[in-house]
């Protein structure tokens, strides 16, 4: 009886994406044309009210990407303030999760500053290769 559930539920969830999918284009669609008729900054939010009281937004922002080494290199005599480069500090997941399944020992020092919970389940219903 589950598995006739998960089947039932597997086929929801097909079906479901697939209006997602077809949704998600159709509006990409409409954003394309809003933009062939609406002025928009390169950079920063364009608001227009309409006629009929509605508000579009349009927010764009620019995004960068460098050879960090070679940026490094250019920027490393110019005063700190003006060096276009920053240092990300982040967790190194990877070896946290190493140390929590290999060594509790250190595992017990750093679960008093680190906080681990779990993420969305991320789901893919695909036919098996015997359907």
């Amino acid at each position: 009886m589950k598995n006739n559930n998960l089947e039932e539920l597997a086929f929801k969830w097909q079906e479901a994406k697939k209006r997602e999918n077809t949704a998600n284009a159709e509006r990409l669609a409409i954003e394309s044309e809003i933009l062939t008729q609406m002025e928009t900054k390169e950079e920063g939010r364009t608001a227009v009210t309409l006629d009929n009281g509605l508000k579009i937004v349009a927010t764009n922002k620019l995004t960068y990407k460098a050879d960090v080494d070679a940026l490094m290199r250019l920027a490393e005599m110019w005063p700190i303030s003006l060096r276009p480069i920053k240092v990300k500090r982040e967790p190194d997941e990877t070896a946290l999760k190493q140390i929590r399944a290999e060594r509790p020992d250190l595992w017990r020092v750093l679960a008093t500053v680190v906080t681990v919970k779990p993420a969305k389940t991320h789901f893919t219903v695909e036919a098996s290769s015997g359907v």
